[in-house]
């Protein structure tokens, strides 16, 4: 499914990339236990383990509203990368992108350790996350650099302030595409922030516990799609400013 696509970019625009496993817990406080239970399993790759402030929200609170249900109380992190833990979900987060395979790698070392734990009663989805920046100067039209046209009655849209989001649908995962021209975002190899065009590709998929039977081939589907979907928004000349391998 990726065979046309480039194998890498040498300017990659690529700013982070979060994989996300959610479920139902087998006990009510997970998020409590996952810590301890995965430590043998983390302390080699993420030294550091942290509490995150959602931990004082009471349990109660948090099961009872969704956009605190998912946050994650722990973190171990490393460097550039994370892994954080939640009563209904664990995710692993990068800022320094190492290629797929070794990222991949890493997600499937995640996930035979959290099966082990036996905290996850039921799986409820997965997703990529790729979020990437373009540079580009205030002056160049960003929505240029892609395969997207949008016009408006005379004239073409103000980008200060455009937003773009868009759902599809391929086989049983939905990609949500946001576009967003004159974003910012900060890069950990530099001192400063960088603004350009933002490029938010979101690949989700729905799925119970057949997800463990075969979870390495679905990761890769998931993978495919969120490359596809990325790459297919490209003009030539911006796949070619990005230097591609």
């Amino acid at each position: 499914m990726t065979s046309n696509f480039p194998q890498m970019l040498r300017n990659s625009p690529l700013r982070e990339v979060i994989f996300e496993l959610r479920f139902i817990p087998s006990q009510p406080a997970a998020g409590d236990l996952l810590p301890g239970l995965l430590y043998s399993a983390l302390q080699k790759d993420y030294s550091d383990m942290m509490t995150l402030p959602v931990a004082t929200v009471p349990r109660q609170i948090r099961n009872q509203n969704p956009d605190l249900k998912y946050l994650a109380s722990h973190r171990f992190s490393s460097g550039s990368h994370s892994v954080q833990i939640g009563d209904h979900s664990v995710l692993l987060q990068t800022t320094e992108y190492p290629g797929w395979s070794e990222f991949k790698n890493k997600v499937v070392t995640l996930l035979d350790a959290l099966k082990k734990t036996e905290i996850v009663k039921q799986v409820e989805r997965f997703s990529f996350k790729y979020i990437n920046l373009i540079a580009a100067s205030e002056s160049e039209r960003q929505l240029q650099f892609l395969k997207v046209r949008v016009e408006l009655p005379g004239r073409a849209p103000n980008e200060k302030g455009f937003l773009l989001r868009e759902e599809s649908i391929e086989g049983k995962f939905i990609t949500v595409t946001q576009v967003a021209p004159n974003a910012t975002a900060k890069v950990s190899t530099l001192a400063h922030e960088i603004s350009g065009l933002l490029i938010d590709v979101d690949t989700i998929r729905q799925v119970g516990n057949e997800f463990w039977t075969d979870h390495v081939t679905l990761l890769e589907e998931g993978h495919a799609i969120a490359k596809k979907n990325f790459f297919s928004l490209l003009t030539e000349a911006t796949l070619q400013k990005l230097d591609p391998r």
